[in-house]
């Protein structure tokens, strides 16, 4: 008896030095993200099922809330990867930045223009409130052409600015507001408490894209095989979501990773999976929104154009 137990010991021990020479084995990664929200899906998702310990990466992953502080502190040296927004990374890029795009997540804009229910066009906003993230965001750009498109000047609509959702949320259901911005699930939660949908950003604005992930040539340079492994995770993450077999454990996974409810994160996933489909195949990074948010900023007097490389599809899964 005294010899089984040795014998067991002795075969948990390796058990457990392989585990540890595993973990000691995967390359940490620091990772600088604004928040965990939906558009972080394909992340949990290689976290909770193994990609990212497939690739030979350990990611840890900071969040501080803003886009632009994502990319300050990778350029600064503070992050190994950055997620912002594309807008953001152009601007860092084309100012200067020690930056480069290597991957795209996000390439559709998750969110709607909500409005109150009198609301049935947008010439019932003239003189009216709709509140947008900031002036110069391509969100409101967006609005803006949207609003012209339809004979309206956007100046016949008094816009104001929060960059938090859930502000922008507080004041439509506060009456502040007639229209807001509003992604998931606070565009859901309007519709729940009667207010309508005037426009799908996402489903309009398909020249401009939300989420790119960014890192320092240098970092590449002597870190390939990890920016390689941590995409390709990604990626494999993205193909599983789409993955119309996967759909409960993918609704699941959602809501334990952006603390929604479970019925929410349903409904997100039937909104991104069944309709937008937001997330971008292998990370491929779309020429014409890295060109779109280009003249965009240009036009508006943000940035010069660039004269360096803003992309490095390099590391992409292929």
């Amino acid at each position: 008896m005294k010899r089984r137990f040795s014998l067991l010991a002795v075969v948990l021990g390796i058990l457990a030095c392989g585990s540890v020479a595993q973990a000691q084995a995967l390359k940490k990664i620091s990772v600088g993200d604004v928040a965990p929200i939906a558009a972080d899906w394909p992340h949990f998702v290689a976290e909770e099922k193994g990609f990212y310990r497939g690739a030979g990466v350990a990611p840890e992953v900071i969040y501080v809330g803003n886009v632009a502080n994502t990319v300050k502190q990778l350029v600064g040296g503070s992050f190994d990867i950055a997620v912002s927004t594309f807008d953001t990374a152009v601007r860092a890029i084309a100012n200067g930045g020690t930056t480069v795009m290597i991957g795209a997540s996000v390439v559709k804009y998750p969110y709607s223009i909500m409005v109150t229910p009198d609301i049935r066009s947008v010439g019932d906003l003239r003189g009216k409130r709709i509140v947008l993230p900031f002036a110069k965001d391509l969100l409101t750009v967006a609005w803006n052409r949207w609003v012209r498109e339809q004979g309206i000047d956007p100046k016949e609509i008094d816009q104001i600015y929060d960059g938090a959702t859930p502000n922008r949320f507080a004041a439509l259901t506060s009456g502040v507001v007639q229209a807001a911005l509003l992604g998931q699930p606070f565009d859901f939660k309007a519709a729940d408490q009667g207010d309508k949908t005037l426009l799908d950003i996402g489903a309009y604005a398909k020249d401009y894209g939300f989420l790119v992930i960014l890192s320092r040539p240098d970092w590449l340079s002597a870190h390939g095989d990890e920016a390689r492994g941590y995409l390709r995770a990604l990626a494999q993450a993205v193909d599983w979501i789409y993955d119309p077999a996967n759909r409960d454990e993918a609704i699941a996974i959602l809501a334990r990773g952006t603390k929604l409810d479970p019925g929410v994160a349903g409904r997100t996933y039937d909104y991104y999976v069944k309709e937008l489909q937001p997330f971008s195949r292998n990370l491929a990074i779309p020429d014409r929104i890295v060109k779109a948010t280009v003249a965009t900023l240009v036009d508006l007097g943000d940035i010069k154009a660039p004269d360096r490389p803003l992309t490095d599809t390099a590391y992409l899964p292929h």
